[in-house]
């Protein structure tokens, strides 16, 4: 049965009638106080710093951090000093109360009221955390009067993973934003048990240590087994581990067993997911099962569910989780996974165009069907879902107007939690400053309007540039839709439909803002989005070419560039990687860093023209 998802106001509508804190008459010097225990945990006292410093810079006034409130001081009481029963919250859950002009905020353990500041700070300041060095903070009257009232917010998704450098980079940004899969630190809440589910199967059965003494460990294809591998992804084409196998079977499970008490795991999930390739096993056994589900997700099924029994006897708490990824995508026709099994469902193939769930998109439905099929069946769904274009970091990529309406959709059909896969692995890559905030928003409380959250974030970040980057935006969603363009996460820019024509209409629209930008560090944000247009007007020859040969680049197989890689563009290519380096661009794609690539380039390329 699919898991019935109970509606819930969003936090801002719930939290829509607080006003601002007034001071009571009384008060000494009329300042506002902080209240939290001497021996709150370390999140409850990062709450009460967070609050201090942003009620002193939206109000003027400085409040004190005390931990005992003054008789008739208006105050924010923070964790246990709040007198709020937490008892039935979750880790992440929080309640706020207003009454008689005080503010309670409490949570459950150990991030709940850390966020809770943060939310209160948000729906009743206006406070944005933008990005790691712009958090926007409008200014508050101080003598504005509260409400009474309670309300008590619970996230939608239990575990939100936004994969941009930015978080892991800024682990108090990652904080601000909720995302919970990041952070460490105790004073920021640490991160949720629960993790990222991925290829591991290779850690217990490895082809280039067990190839060649048991071929019979590995997949069956075309009447030879694929053990001759040095790589289980991508050597050769790659292979799997025949998952039919008994003696497969018993090493991953003993593997799987040996890992938890290493660790002493208690909670939380470990994969067994498959390598990635499709190289999976055609063996009698193999394909008996597979045939008998209509995946090939079953003979892998057969193996989870069988270690899930084993890991439920000795770690009761953990469950076993594994990628639904290309060929494992489909769910079984009659098998069920286990009740500690977790299926993380992989939208690779979805088009980046269209939101996961537009009828008009033939290239969504397989996903929406599968989606569908595997939340009747198990209760313990994750999506891991892709907002990039791996070809090209800094490509424009024209999802930014989908993933408000693909977080909603997830969020509608029992979804647990969401991978949102970035250019994590890059640092300031298109438009990630803007993705990264709306993500993440979104995943905290889906019933927020994207669409406003967008044109809220580029007003506040681009300032007097924001009309001029709002058109911009919608000239590379809009362009491909247009054109009738269905596209994955891979391409180049004719992939996409963006042509010379559209790089420069992109690029007036960048110039004329940074034009307009009111400081220096505006205009350097708007600047920053030029590599954008820039890359695409550079799509013939040099873009072609470096996708061509990227991983000879990356690899130092690729000692220089041929002449016809760059001629004529000399001058747009030394601005590209001029501004890489301004701005801390450091990867060109997921395969390529930037350094590799300049280094194939001729030194004279970037040598400053001699005077005369």
């Amino acid at each position: 049965m699919r898991r019935s998802v109970r509606s819930r106001p969003g936090l801002a509508t719930a939290l829509a009638f607080l006003g601002a804190i007034a001071p009571t008459a009384g008060a000494e010097d009329g300042r506002r106080v902080v209240v939290v225990a001497a021996d709150a945990a370390p999140a409850e006292k990062r709450a009460a710093e967070e609050l201090r410093d942003a009620l002193a810079e939206a109000t003027g006034v400085r409040p004190e951090i005390v931990a005992e409130a003054p008789a008739g001081a208006p105050a924010v009481a923070i964790g246990k000093a709040s007198g709020l029963e937490t008892g039935g919250l979750g880790a992440e859950d929080f309640t706020i109360r207003v009454a008689d002009g005080r503010v309670a905020i409490a949570g459950g353990s150990p991030r709940g009221t850390l966020y809770g500041a943060y939310s209160f700070l948000e729906d009743q300041y206006g406070v944005r955390y933008l990005a790691a060095d712009c958090t926007s903070v409008p200014r508050a009257d101080p003598s504005k009067a509260l409400a009474d009232g309670e309300r008590t917010f619970r996230p939608r998704f239990a575990w939100r993973y936004s994969y941009y450098r930015a978080n892991s980079d800024h682990p108090e940004l990652a904080a601000r934003l909720r995302n919970n899969a990041v952070v460490d630190a105790p004073e920021l809440g640490g991160r949720s048990a629960w993790s990222l589910i991925s290829h591991t199967v290779a850690n217990w059965i490895p082809v280039a240590r067990l190839g060649k003494e048991h071929p019979e460990f590995f997949s069956l294809v075309d009447g030879r087994r694929r053990a001759d591998m040095q790589d289980d992804h991508f050597d050769k084409g790659g292979t799997q581990p025949c998952f039919s196998n008994p003696e497969v079977r018993r090493r991953i499970i003993e593997g799987v067993l040996a890992e938890l008490e290493r660790k002493d795991q208690t909670d939380g999930v470990i994969s067994i997911s498959q390598n990635d390739n499709m190289q999976y096993c055609r063996c009698p056994d193999c394909a008996a099962i597979d045939g008998r589900e209509g995946t090939p997700m079953g003979s892998l099924l057969s193996l989870l569910n069988e270690a899930g029994e084993a890991v439920a006897k000795v770690r009761p708490g953990v469950c076993v989780g594994t990628l639904a990824y290309q060929h494992t995508r489909k769910p079984p026709k009659a098998m069920k996974p286990g009740p500690n099994v977790a299926i993380q469902l992989c939208s690779i193939e979805a088009c980046q165009v269209h939101a996961l769930d537009d009828p008009a998109c033939e290239q969504n439905r397989a996903f929406c069907s599968d989606l569908d099929g595997w939340c009747r069946i198990s209760d313990r769904v994750y999506v891991w879902n892709y907002n990039v274009d791996f070809t090209s970091y800094n490509l424009p990529c024209p999802n930014v107007e989908i993933i408000g309406a693909n977080v909603k959709y997830l969020a509608r059909n029992g979804v647990r939690g969401v991978f949102m896969q970035a250019s994590g692995d890059g640092r300031n890559t298109e438009l990630c400053d803007l993705r990264n905030h709306l993500i993440s928003r979104m995943l905290w409380d889906p019933s927020l309007d994207s669409a406003k959250v967008v044109d809220e974030f580029i007003g506040r970040y681009y300032g007097a540039a924001a009309e001029d980057v709002k058109a911009y935006v919608r000239l590379i969603c809009e362009t491909p839709r247009k054109k009738g363009i269905h596209r994955y996460c891979f391409g180049i820019a004719a992939d996409y439909g963006y042509d010379d024509s559209t790089g420069r209409e992109a690029l007036a629209l960048l110039e004329r803002g940074m034009s307009r930008a009111e400081t220096p560090a505006i205009r350097d944000r708007v600047e920053k989005l030029t590599i954008g247009p820039r890359t695409i007007l550079l799509e013939r020859p040099f873009a072609r070419w470096v996708r061509d040969h990227q991983h000879e680049i990356a690899a130092g197989r690729l000692e220089e560039a041929p002449p016809e890689a760059y001629r004529g563009r000399e001058d747009e290519i030394r601005e590209l990687f001029r501004l890489y380096e301004k701005h801390g661009v450091d990867r060109y794609s997921e395969g390529l860093a930037a350094a590799p690539l300049k280094a194939t380039l001729p030194a004279s390329l970037f040598e400053a023209p001699k005077e005369e």
